[in-house]
């Protein structure tokens, strides 16, 4: 998936080739993400601090098409050959660029860029207070796996504890629809703001692919956190029979406590992760 135009009228998110269908059970099938349904994007700076503190978050909706009614499906961030930073591939994020007649980014430029693009849940700012807060309806489109689940796909570098989910959109459960376009998912990242708004990055790619899990858990995000959304992750869990996956530091009583969550680097060495935003 390719986000570019970001900051600019021109905001677009292209799908690109399809990687072929991994699995962590013994599920097999097809699972192919079709069309952009909507996207958005927003900037947000903590109040008095520089720009350089923000972040850019943008989102998507996506269409899935699957063969099979598969269970707990999420497309995962994977480390690639073509992945930042170069050398060390830590990342499921590529192709980043400035705005067309810019100067091209060094390749220091480009890797700390990468490293520091993570993903989001789909976001927007609060009217009244200006903080960040989370879409409606969207508590159940992050995943954060623990590490000992993962796997390394053929002809990859490895999966990253990351993803998002895939929801039948007529029953508003995780088990897909077969033969139909009436499955979403919602990915979200941020980007890290520049000092000056032509060093933004105007475009870059994110590669992942789809994993079905033997578990039904329901993840609260970092934004989650920072939006307060206990009760609305706690309902979803209990609406489709899920655990609660949370991260150390959350208010919320989860089945699972991450202390991080990694989203760079090889497990176990980690270059950059996601935590419980601070008191």
């Amino acid at each position: 998936m390719t986000f570019t135009g970001l900051g600019t009228p021109d905001f677009a998110v292209k799908l690109d080739a399809t990687l072929a269908k991994q699995a962590l059970t013994d599920q097999q099938g097809n699972v192919v993400p079709v069309r952009v349904l909507s996207r958005g994007s927003v900037d947000i700076i903590p109040s008095g601090q520089a720009r350089t503190a923000g972040f850019r978050y943008v989102y998507s909706v996506v269409s899935v098409t699957s063969n099979v009614a598969l269970n707990n499906v999420s497309f995962m961030g994977v480390r690639t050959a073509g992945s930042l930073p170069s050398g060390t591939n830590d990342t499921a994020i590529s192709a980043l660029i400035r705005a067309p007649g810019a100067p091209t980014y060094t390749q220091a430029e480009a890797d700390t860029l990468a490293l520091n693009t993570q993903p989001a849940q789909a976001s927007t700012v609060n009217p009244t207070t200006g903080d960040l807060q989370v879409l409606p309806n969207t508590d159940d489109t992050v995943q954060y796996l623990p590490e000992a689940d993962l796997f390394i796909p053929p002809g990859m570098l490895g999966l990253l504890p990351y993803g998002f989910t895939v929801l039948n959109s007529s029953t508003q459960g995780r088990t897909l629809a077969t033969g139909t376009e009436a499955n979403r998912m919602v990915i979200g990242m941020k980007v890290p703001l520049q000092a000056s708004t032509q060093d933004d990055p105007y475009a870059f790619s994110f590669t992942a692919i789809p994993v079905s899990d033997s578990e039904t858990r329901v993840t609260q995000s970092r934004e989650g956190i920072l939006s307060n959304n206990d009760a609305g992750v706690q309902a979803r869990a209990t609406a489709i029979g899920g655990t609660i996956t949370v991260l150390s530091g959350s208010t919320l009583s989860g089945d699972l406590v991450l202390p991080s969550v990694r989203t760079a680097g090889a497990a176990g060495a980690a270059t950059r992760t996601i935590v419980a935003p601070g008191p």
